[in-house]
């Protein structure tokens, strides 16, 4: 078995040379990642395929007269690029007159051109985020609490965009303080208000929950922290209420200073490579260092982030060597198609992601992204055809063709431009994402699992700027009647709400496959006396829950190593070759189980 990839924060540069990046923001872009940090002089931009190593592209957008450049945040709209930012002019003494700007570019590394500034009064730390289709914006201002006489200071807001350029003007509080740990300073004015800080919002889902992330205090003190509230999703953003875990007034760090990295804050969520697994990107400092606020000291670390319920796990900040993100399958970069051609393969389950553009022409453009391909009479292909602005599915089966709509293309698609295609392919069923604004689910059977994915041009000229391929899958609900693909389970019955045993217990065995995987269940609880056996070999694992609705436990397979992670706390079995997991649930039932092939 070859050795796993590791890493150790901070991360590193390929001129091998220290750079700090504050108020990391990390944009995934065909296949890429651009990160916009803090800087005195302008927005520092940086490009890394892998998320631990990294390029310096030095500035992305430099002012004259300008400085203080704060929490850059970047979004991808059909074709361009808006930087969201703040900075002051040179002239200016006080740091509160940071006000919200938009710049634009055509290209990721800049150079962004200024457009306009939002507001005249001290607001930062924006973060969009395009949601059903509808960009919205989170962002902290001082002003909405500022003047309270309990709890003065900075809250997060958020308002919904008419368009990149213009918010909606009904902004509300999302995020506010209360808890002694968010006070940035002690009777700040003079006149007995402590002023209190919360702000830098970032986003990730996971499930039916929404996350806010947001950092608390200040960088230069003890208490300086990343917290979290969650929601339940709905259909509008903006009717989503978030509550701070596990409640208002209690603390409880995502992030926080330990022996090895202080400073811990202002970050944003990003999929590894894999496109499953989410990693914290954040601002730290080396503890072993003084403290010298005049100097910029804040460096960029990554972390993974695990879920269980309202809770998220981190064990960050970290110092140390440990497994780099994770690869996907297949990667593809930067290669021109005017023909079909085979791209390799695909399976039973996988999640691929192409970002596509096509060569202008009078015609228009229409190509194909073939998800499941066995021979020229039989597959399934995604075609997609500007003139009329479809998505369809073209089925063919012993040479008979099918071919049904199954939906739009977002309204203003400029195919000349680089777009996003996810296809997720789960047994029978497949989805199609298309720029996160439109997605559509169909089934289709017959296609087994020796199959293979690829790109038709119809008489146009396609760019495939990035393609990533990783055999994932996510089971909930119904789906989970295709669970005894995976595992061999006793009798059993997949309902709306899980996989539940017909036994009084359930008991389940692992199929002789991969020799490196993640896999994560999310149980829930039946009966008060409840608990998970694990068996490898000799060895036995006893687990129960007291309290709890439900909870997830992640089983991480690489070669002869194996973990579990169960309420935050990392459990280790050994693992002697060909030795199979075996689980024994009782008073359980499988809400939803998630696979993931870890490439070497």
């Amino acid at each position: 078995m070859e050795e796993k990839r590791m890493y150790c924060n901070p991360v590193t540069f390929t001129d091998h040379k220290r750079h700090t990046n504050p108020d990391p923001y990390v944009l995934r872009w065909c296949g890429r990642y651009y990160c916009y940090a803090t800087d005195e002089f302008g927005v520092k931009v940086s490009v890394s395929e892998d998320l631990v190593h990294w390029e310096d592209k030095g500035y992305a957008i430099r002012e004259e007269k300008f400085h203080h450049y704060w929490a850059p945040a970047v979004i991808y709209l059909q074709g361009r690029f808006y930087m969201y930012y703040s900075n002051t002019e040179v002239t200016e003494e006080d740091c509160h007159e940071e006000h919200l700007k938009l710049a634009v570019s055509d290209q990721p590394e800049g150079e962004f051109i200024y457009r306009k500034t939002f507001f005249d009064k001290f607001s930062i730390d924006a973060h969009p985020i395009l949601w059903k289709g509808r960009l919205f914006m989170f962002y902290s201002v001082n002003d909405w609490i500022g003047t309270d006489e309990k709890v003065a200071g900075t809250c997060i807001l958020l308002d919904e965009m008419k368009s990149p350029e213009e918010f909606a003007g009904s902004p509300k509080a999302v995020v506010l303080p209360g808890i002694r740990q968010e006070i940035y300073a002690e009777n700040r004015f003079g006149d007995g208000r402590d002023w209190y800080t919360i702000e830098g919002a970032a986003t990730v889902v996971r499930g039916d929950r929404f996350f806010l992330l947001y950092s608390a205090n200040a960088y230069v003190n003890v208490d300086y922290y990343v917290g979290t509230a969650v929601a339940q999703c709905r259909g509008n953003l903006c009717d989503m209420v978030w509550e701070k875990y596990p409640k208002a007034y209690s603390w409880h760090p995502l992030l926080h200073k330990n022996a090895f990295v202080e400073g811990t804050g202002h970050n944003t969520v990003t999929k590894a490579p894999n496109m499953v697994d989410d990693w914290i990107v954040y601002h730290g400092r080396d503890a072993k260092e003084a403290l010298l606020p005049e100097i910029e000291q804040r460096q960029m670390y990554i972390d993974p982030l695990y879920f269980d319920g309202d809770e998220i796990w981190c064990f960050g900040p970290t110092a140390k060597e440990q497994e780099a993100p994770a690869l996907p399958k297949l990667q593809i970069r930067d290669r021109v198609f005017q023909e079909k051609e085979i791209l390799g393969k695909g399976g039973l389950f996988y999640q691929m992601e192409l970002w596509i553009t096509a060569k202008r022409s009078h015609v228009g453009a229409r190509f194909g992204i073939l998800a499941a391909y066995q021979d020229e009479q039989n597959y399934l292909e995604i075609q997609i055809r500007t003139g009329r602005s479809e998505v369809l599915s073209v089925s063919v089966r012993d040479g008979i063709r099918s071919l049904s709509v199954i939906d739009r293309l977002p309204a203003g698609f400029d195919y000349t431009v680089p777009h996003l295609f996810r296809i997720t392919r789960s047994f029978e069923e497949f989805t199609v994402v298309v720029d996160e604004e439109r997605e559509s689910r169909f089934v289709q059977s017959g296609y087994e699992e020796d199959v293979e994915i690829g790109i038709v041009p119809y008489f146009t000229e396609v760019t495939l700027c990035s393609l990533a391929l990783t055999q994932t899958v996510t089971l909930c609900g119904r789906q989970l009647r295709e669970f005894g693909n995976l595992y061999k389970v006793s009798p059993s019955e997949a309902a709306e709400d899980g996989l539940v045993s017909l036994q009084g217990k359930m008991c389940l065995e692992q199929r002789e496959g991969e020799e490196s995987y993640t896999e994560m269940f999310r149980f829930l609880i039946m009966e008060e006396e409840n608990r998970i056996e694990l068996c490898k070999g000799a060895e036995v694992l006893t687990l129960a829950k007291e309290k709890a609705a439900e909870f997830c436990l992640y089983h991480m397979v690489r070669g002869k190593e194996e973990r579990f992670l169960i309420d935050g706390q990392e459990r280790k079995l050994s693992r002697q070759e060909k030795e199979i997991t075996q689980f024994t649930l009782y008073g359980l039932k499988i809400a939803e189980y998630q696979y993931t092939k870890m490439e070497k």
